[in-house]
């Protein structure tokens, strides 16, 4: 199973747990303002159910997410901070759902507000976590330099077509190893490189075992130029 395999789990269930958590909150609320017993208990077990099988959810995202980055906790950029909303907001909702868990039908009143406060801060940091993982995968974000500097080699409105698109791709298939701003952390800083182009390109198609996806039949060879493009104006 390769990295595309891993980035199709990791942002198909990355959704449940962000949807599931609201829901969940709204139907505990719901439940500590009704006065109608029958209703209350009916609500608590459907807003518990849908922590549960969100907390499940974001299991399956964590898992995916740790694979698809080989390990990396935390990254660079906009991945770094898509990180720090999601480690809180997985560790509190992990820890909120086990207390429920072991107090069951003996959590008080107070402690049911204070269950709904951390879940509705869970649910805060994983909208913040959703936002942020949506601008990676939009690729607006720059690096450390402004966009005008990234492309001030190129010099005719091809090349910097052929830049936006490359850069577009390698935020797509790259930045979740190479970072989204191409420094590296556990993988190689690609400024400067001193390859040619047909040596980048050839990378990119044949990959490297053990350390790096082959893209030849996942990217055509027209958006495999478009990357060298974009790396050629990393300085």
């Amino acid at each position: 199973m390769n990295v595309s395999f891993w980035q199709r789990i990791h942002g198909g269930s990355s959704h449940f747990p962000i949807v599931l958590l609201l829901v969940s909150v709204v139907f505990d609320l719901a439940a500590w303002r009704s006065r109608d017993e029958a209703l209350r208990r009916g609500l608590h077990i459907g807003g518990f159910g849908s922590a549960v099988v969100g907390a499940l959810g974001g299991f399956g995202a964590v898992i995916a997410g740790l694979i698809m980055t080989h390990g990396r906790v935390l990254g660079s950029g906009y991945e770094r901070l898509h990180h720090l909303f999601v480690w809180p907001a997985f560790g509190l909702c992990v820890v909120l759902i086990t207390w429920r868990l072991c107090i069951r039908q003996q959590m008080s009143r107070r402690g049911l507000g204070v269950y709904l406060v951390g879940m509705s801060a869970a649910a805060a940091l994983m909208l913040g976590a959703g936002y942020w993982g949506g601008e990676v995968l939009l690729g607006r974000e720059t690096g450390n330099a402004p966009a005008s500097s990234l492309i001030k080699s190129v010099s005719t409105s091809d090349e910097i077509d052929l830049t936006g698109a490359g850069r577009q791709l390698f935020l797509k298939n790259c930045a979740h190893c190479h970072g989204a701003d191409a420094r590296g952390n556990e993988c190689p800083d690609l400024h400067n490189l001193d390859w040619t182009d047909e040596q980048i390109a050839a990378r990119i198609r044949n990959g490297k075992k053990g350390q790096m996806t082959a893209f030849a039949g996942k990217i055509s060879p027209q958006q495999i130029r478009e990357v060298v493009v974009y790396l050629r104006t990393l300085k």
